[in-house]
């Protein structure tokens, strides 16, 4: 998701969704359990998006999982499995990739926020003249959220000396 900009606008009564990290927590990554979605665009590492015109595959490379979304116009499942990564798919508006995700579980966290397994997630890329990557996020949990969550905007740079994701191995899924 994006870095900074306001924070959520909060339901009544779901305060108790707000992460309070004390002086013993390790922190988000930590654990080398899956960040979930927009966050594992946070973690600093890189990510590869591969496409084609029947899909959109998305590497990460921590915690070594992907996401692989249809982009040939189907819907969501009317009851998809809550998944760490939730179920996506996609579609092109004019120059603009579109990718909607639900069907997450309530593992993860947004920005310092845990969230239910309402969780819904838009996210929009865009290339830039520069070859550069605009991403966009607007996240909604009617549970949590007293309204859905733009974040602000973030530029992924173009890493043309970056082949490949490396393989990444978490030794121990408690603390680095």
């Amino acid at each position: 998701g994006g870095r900074g900009g306001p924070p959520p606008v909060l339901k009544p009564g779901a305060q108790k969704f707000k992460v309070v990290r004390g002086p013993d927590d390790t922190g988000l990554y930590a654990d080398c359990m899956p960040p979930g979605v927009p966050q594992s665009f946070s973690a600093p590492y890189p990510f590869q998006i591969v496409q084609n015109s029947q899909m959109v595959v998305i590497f990460y490379e921590y915690p070594n999982v992907f996401r692989i979304i249809p982009a040939d116009g189907r819907p969501h499942p009317d009851d998809p499995d809550p998944t760490w990564m939730g179920n996506s798919v996609a579609h092109w508006d004019e120059d603009t990739l579109v990718i909607d995700s639900v069907g997450f579980n309530d593992k993860t966290e947004v920005n310092g926020y845990r969230h239910t397994e309402k969780l819904h997630v838009v996210e929009k890329f865009r290339r830039v003249e520069n070859g550069n990557l605009l991403y966009d996020v607007t996240v909604e949990d009617p549970n949590v959220f007293a309204a859905p969550w733009v974040m602000p905007q973030r530029t992924f740079p173009l890493r043309p000396e970056l082949e490949k994701i490396d393989e990444f191995v978490c030794e121990n899924n408690r603390d680095y």
